[in-house]
């Protein structure tokens, strides 16, 4: 019964962080369209009672060119809102 419980929290746990995951690789596509996505990492999070913030690390390869990009999404922990997403092309 206990094993089941834990798998059930790893589960939940598992989809928020593909919730997050995904909402990264979705605002680094609306910047490059037609960009394929290779990789995808997060690089750290940081939670506080009134806010959340995940930064990803996203590698795109755009025609010849291959390069990464940061997505850091800031949002509010109780609700799952949305406060801020910043999208910045990491520098080589």
């Amino acid at each position: 019964m206990v094993q089941s419980a834990q798998s059930a929290d790893a589960k939940v746990i598992t989809t928020a962080a593909d919730q997050w995951e995904s909402r990264a690789v979705k605002e680094a596509k609306k910047r490059y369209p037609l960009a394929h996505v290779l990789f995808k990492q997060k690089v750290w999070d940081r939670h506080r009672e009134k806010e959340s913030v995940k930064q990803y690390h996203i590698t795109l390869k755009d025609q010849a060119k291959e390069f990464g990009v940061f997505v850091t999404i800031s949002y509010n922990p109780h609700s799952n809102k949305v406060n801020k997403v910043i999208v910045v092309e990491e520098y080589s």
